[in-house]
């Protein structure tokens, strides 16, 4: 076979990206298009629920497990209380042993998330920046399934896992961890792999990926009008149309023989909402000037404020179980210096209230509580962090992705993750962290403080101490 140069990338759902795919002529197939790690990463809330029944014509290769978690059920449902009874017992002992195996995941993982949040979101620019831990934690563990070698080594390493079964336990368990659907509370993972007609792969990876990653695999002519139209509905359908306006452009080049998408899916109410009637238009100070925005705005609010080196936090709580921090630098620092520190990652993974683990510098006031409405996105290439974190051969000439396929060379270009985040008065449309005001390491003075999301700002929104998704609010509207 002639080794021509690969191009390998990850799909971003954008029109820029979209354009670039559409542009090569139609020809015999010969790239390999990896589009993976949050191809699409969706953190949205919608309206309702999911979407209905799939509409996708193309021929399935595998179909994701069903949810491996036992939900509780009423008691209108079993013939007599006896069976109720254990039906609870054995949901509750379940519980219990999905969270275990989920602390042991995230005490393994604590060090990727730190790092690449680091990594990602530190910016010089006035640009917003966000991006989700745990899709990009999934769509990297994937790729392990497709590789060999070294190249999969690499992406052990960063996830320190130290061989693939290992990993797929650790997938399992955030996934089942945070995995949450109903009327109104939605926190759904979703993967799909499509993969171009008339090339081989292996089988056994493709149910591998079906069970361990929950993830739909597909064949067809990829960059038909035909497939791009089911990738369009495999998206809508498990983003409550959230992006359908942007999924209607989709038109993959003719070149590509393999895509990956994973999505993220996010809706959630605050436990106490905020009230319109009490909401300020006032400025925000970004680094390259001010902004006229609303502010929500809250009066002697009993919470736990957060401090550390450079920064305050505050976390508001949601009813899905998860809660929203907001990280606010001190006066004169900014978010570069807090994620360069990196302490407040950490007090995110070890403040639980459900255990003794706590962060030590808290302490409870009453806080005067000031937070700008958004709906900031952002789209990020992670290669450069990621070759910084180590992963490097995955993205060159002669990766090894003999595990899926020995059609050659194959090789990722870019690792794009498209984020979205919204939040107002009733909830949460994505993800969102804000920080309070602190000064240093020394406790607060008073019993009570005013905090003013007016400048600069993290958030993160976490799923206890799974951070679904991270980011940096330079401009809030």
């Amino acid at each position: 076979m002639k080794r021509e140069h690969i191009l390998t990338a990850l799909e971003e759902i954008s029109d820029k990206h979209i354009g670039e795919a559409g542009k090569s002529p139609k020809r015999k197939k010969r790239a390999l298009w990896m589009s993976a790690v949050a191809a699409m990463l969706v953190i949205a809330i919608g309206i309702g629920i999911l979407a209905g029944p799939m509409r996708i014509r193309a021929y399935a290769v595998a179909l994701p497990s069903e949810a491996r978690i036992t939900k509780m059920s009423d008691y209108d449902d079993y013939n007599s209380r006896e069976e109720y009874l254990e039906a609870v017992d054995l949901a509750r002992a379940e519980s219990k042993q999905r969270t275990e195996v989920s602390k042991q995941a995230v005490s393994a993982l604590s060090l990727f998330f730190t790092k690449g949040t680091k990594q990602f979101l530190v910016t010089d620019d006035n640009d917003n920046k966000l991006w989700s831990p745990v899709n990009a934690y999934i769509g990297l563990a994937m790729l392990t399934e497709l590789t060999e070698g070294n190249t999969r080594k690499q992406i052990l390493d960063l996830l320190n896992a130290p061989d693939t079964e290992a990993l797929r336990r650790q997938v399992s368990a955030v996934w089942e961890s945070v995995y949450q659907k109903d009327e109104h509370e939605i926190c759904v993972l979703a993967n799909s792999l499509w993969w171009e007609n008339g090339i081989e792969y292996n089988q056994n990876v493709m149910d591998a990926l079906s069970y361990h990653y929950y993830a739909s695999v597909y064949r067809g002519d990829l960059g038909s009008d035909k497939i791009n139209k089911d990738i369009a509905n495999w998206i809508n359908d498990n983003t409550g149309n959230f992006l359908k306006d942007s999924t209607a452009n989709i038109k993959l080049s003719q070149d590509i023989v393999m895509a990956l998408y994973s999505t993220l899916y996010f809706q959630s109410k605050w436990t106490d909402q905020f009230s319109s009637n009490a909401n300020t238009e006032d400025v925000f100070y970004m680094p390259t000037g001010e902004k006229q925005v609303t502010y929500m705005n809250k009066k002697q609010k009993k919470m736990n404020y957060y401090w550390g080196e450079n920064y305050g936090a505050v976390c508001l709580y949601l009813k899905n179980g998860c809660r929203m921090w907001f990280v606010l630098p001190d006066e004169g620092k900014t978010t570069k210096d807090v994620l360069e520190d990196g302490t407040y990652m950490e007090m995110v993974l070890t403040d639980d209230w459900s255990s003794s683990n706590e962060w030590q510098n808290r302490k409870y006031l009453k806080v005067n509580l000031s937070v700008p409405k958004f709906d900031v996105s952002s789209t990020l290439n992670l290669r450069e962090g990621l070759e910084h974190l180590g992963v490097t051969d995955i993205f060159e000439y002669n990766a090894d992705f003999s595990n899926v396929t020995t059609y050659e060379p194959v090789f990722l270009t870019a690792v794009n993750q498209s984020v979205r985040v919204e939040i107002d008065e009733e909830g949460v449309k994505a993800a969102t962290y804000i920080e309070l005001p602190a000064a240093g390491e020394a406790p607060p003075p008073e019993e009570i403080i005013d905090f003013v999301l007016d400048r600069p700002f993290l958030f993160v929104i976490a799923n206890g101490n799974i951070p679904l998704f991270a980011g940096c609010v330079n401009n809030p509207q």
